[in-house]
């Protein structure tokens, strides 16, 4: 066996002993391996712009469906009116609730902020033929 090797086992037993006579060593091997799957995952393409995956068009008929359970506002305007500020929207900014699984037409997309919204004209159920702006993710392909 040449010196190279002798080496080597050194190195393997060393460590080795060091992680039977030390586990915290075992615990923060496995933190840094985590923080780097974590860095990894989350990393993104480093533009430093949001990514949205479209899947439905301008045109297309959609469904509306809130992935959260329920209903689905249409408002006047695209974006989170009066969120911020706590105060409830008015029914001037309200147009109709859309019940899940009404079908409609999408007119138009829109950003604000970073959030997606589309318009969308109704074409059944209670609020039928209305149009008016929703969260993106509250629409789904037909």
């Amino acid at each position: 066996m040449s010196n190279e090797n002798k080496g080597e086992g050194n190195a393997t037993q060393n460590l080795l002993n060091t992680l039977k006579t030390n586990p915290k060593v075992i615990y923060a091997l496995g933190g840094a391996v985590i923080l780097v799957l974590l860095a990894l995952a989350f990393g993104g393409g480093g533009s430093g712009e949001v990514q949205i995956k479209s899947t439905v068009q301008v045109g297309q008929t959609v469904v509306v469906s809130n992935p959260n359970v329920g209903d689905s506002q249409l408002t006047v305007a695209p974006g989170l009116i009066n969120v911020a500020s706590g105060e409830e929207q008015t029914d001037e900014q309200r147009v109709c609730v859309v019940p899940a699984g009404t079908h409609a037409t999408l007119e138009e997309e829109s950003i604000v902020g970073a959030l997606p919204f589309v318009k969308l004209k109704i074409l059944d159920g209670s609020c039928e033929g209305k149009s008016g702006w929703t969260s993106k993710i509250n629409v789904s392909a037909n």
